[in-house]
């Protein structure tokens, strides 16, 4: 299966999702091609169910990272030379974000959706405790030790940019490429080397979220001690 493919049937399982991950035309997903070089990306408010092949936009990666270096927001026309077929429909506004993730080791799929257990602590002050510790084992072979929690900007420049400061910042402390990236008010991006990955670090979010949500609801979350989160996550790259 191509990655064109692939990225196809990954919008198509989020936007069919039992989950409700993204409706309408919310979220977005792409996948880096074999040149390197060049990268797909559904198109700006795709509706992911139905996302066809004519919704995917090719786009030249230099070209869209050169453009987060430079104005705030490009012109829709300016946009459009990042595209290697002009007269595409142009890519969703996450353009630029997904772009900059590409250039870490092992991301090759990302895929932002809108899962209502996320953003209901993405909307609260719990979000910081949401991205920084965790309640079970298990999600820390499916999520990593934390997530990278990124302040709530417009999609765009802006915004990538921010994505990219968070990053730096968590590599520093934990020195690999996160799997989960959750903004503030705007849901999660999922990243991985497959689109199988990607799905499964979706899933497994939305499920720990919702325990995260009844938690608190109950009192409060029992988070896991921070020596036994490392012990964990040591032990799974074994």
């Amino acid at each position: 299966m191509s990655e064109r493919e692939a990225l196809l049937k990954l919008a198509q399982w989020a936007g069919s999702h039992p989950a409700r991950l993204a409706l309408d035309g919310e979220g977005a997903a792409a996948a880096l091609l074999p040149s390197g070089t060049t990268f797909a990306v559904s198109a700006a408010l795709s509706k992911l169910a139905r996302l066809t092949a004519d919704r995917v936009v090719e786009c030249d990666l230099g070209k869209t990272r050169a453009l987060i270096e430079g104005e705030p927001e490009p012109a829709p026309e300016v946009l459009a030379e990042i595209q290697l077929d002009p007269a595409a429909p142009l890519p969703s506004a996450d353009v630029f974000t997904f772009a900059d993730l590409f250039a870490f080791d092992g991301v090759r799929f990302a895929l932002h959706t809108q899962p209502i257990p996320v953003n209901q602590i993405v909307c609260s002050p719990r979000a910081r405790q949401f991205s920084d510790r965790r309640n079970l084992p298990h999600e820390i072979v499916a999520c990593g030790q934390s997530s990278v929690l990124v302040p709530f900007m417009p999609p765009g420049v802006l915004l990538a940019r921010e994505i990219r400061r968070k990053i730096a910042l968590w590599r520093d402390r934990y020195k690999e490429t996160p799997r989960l990236i959750l903004i503030q008010n705007h849901g999660m991006i999922a990243l991985g080397a497959t689109a199988e990955e990607v799905q499964t670090v979706t899933e497994m979010a939305v499920k720990y979220a919702e325990i995260f949500v009844g938690a608190a609801m109950l009192g409060g979350p029992e988070f896991l001690k921070p020596n036994y989160v490392t012990q964990m996550d040591a032990t799974k790259r074994v």
